[in-house]
């Protein structure tokens, strides 16, 4: 007999309680749903707390969702994504009935089918330690974002595959994002949370799918299940924000230096400091000098800067 699976699902929140509450009203919508949810509020510093409560409360009164055990912690600073979510997940570890923790980003909505989507994929693949679907952005639902994912570990990359597979069957993966990731107890149980070295956000998702494959559990891409995420919503695209550049590139580093080993981290280090420098000068020639030296200096910060804190 199999055993269905039980979800809770972790919401990280920064300033963004109406993506936030779009969030929790599609989860509202699913059938199944999740089991219970945790809104973790990441040091906002509008009414975000307030807002999201207000709503809480007047969906107690209805019939929609699990929101008897909607629970909202409060970090208090910003704390990024790795330890913001891990405020969450060890909320939902107390749950023993819970089977299986999802993050996710609070400006991506599921489709009503999601978690029963979900569900078929673990009755094929029972052992699997991250799972997602597919994900689509939003407005724009008819461009593709993520339908899996191929880690080039030479040049330290990563790249979202485009295209929908013919066939709906779950497939494994390299990598499972951090936007929609399903995370198995066991898995949690066997390699504990998200690092939080990379502080704010970028690669910790990377490194969680490849410590996943490296100690044996499978990484699934379950095409059927459907998200629909807001890019850039919440930081801004790479190629318009500072910020985002340097943190991309400093944190891609961390991922090389700690998780890559003897000649693969040698060659892709290489690849790194050689690569990056004229990404900057291009940028700059583009008429972007600031972004290429977010791109320079982020890269530069990798490299010297401590990538051991776990």
């Amino acid at each position: 007999m199999t055993i269905k699976p039980t979800f809770g699902v972790v919401i990280l929140n920064w300033n963004g309680a109406l993506d936030t509450i779009a969030c929790l009203d599609s989860l509202a919508d699913t059938v199944p749903g999740p089991a219970r949810i945790v809104v973790v509020d990441n040091g906002s510093a509008d009414n975000s707390v307030a807002e999201i409560r207000r709503w809480s409360d007047e969906e107690r009164l209805t019939a929609r969702g699990p929101w008897e055990s909607l629970m909202i912690i409060e970090a208090g600073s910003n704390r990024g994504f790795a330890a913001g979510n891990n405020l969450g997940i060890r909320q939902l570890q107390e749950d023993g009935e819970i089977s299986h923790v999802m993050l996710l980003n609070n400006d991506a909505t599921v489709s009503p089918g999601f978690f029963g989507e979900i569900s078929r994929a673990l009755e094929q693949v029972p052992d699997a330690g991250l799972v997602t679907g597919t994900i689509l952005e939003d407005p724009a639902r008819e461009k593709v974002w993520y339908a899996g994912a191929v880690e080039y570990p030479l040049r330290a990359l990563v790249k979202h595959k485009l295209e929908i597979p013919v066939s709906m069957q779950p497939i494994a993966t390299d990598f499972v994002t951090g936007c929609a990731m399903v995370i198995s107890r066991p898995l949690l149980d066997r390699i504990g949370l998200l690092a939080e070295c990379y502080f704010p956000l970028y690669w910790e998702d990377g490194e969680y799918s490849f410590r996943a494959r490296r100690s044996g559990f499978p990484v699934l891409y379950a095409p059927a299940a459907t998200v629909y995420h807001k890019v850039g919503a919440t930081v801004g695209p790479a190629n318009q924000s500072t910020f985002v550049a340097h943190c991309q590139n400093r944190l891609r580093v961390f991922y090389v230096r700690r998780n890559y080993r003897g000649w693969t981290r040698a060659v892709a280090l290489g690849y790194l400091a050689f690569t990056k420098p004229g990404r900057a000068v291009i940028e700059a020639a583009k008429g972007r000098p600031r972004i290429g030296w977010a791109i320079l200096s982020g890269t530069v910060s990798g490299f010297i800067s401590s990538a051991s804190k776990p």
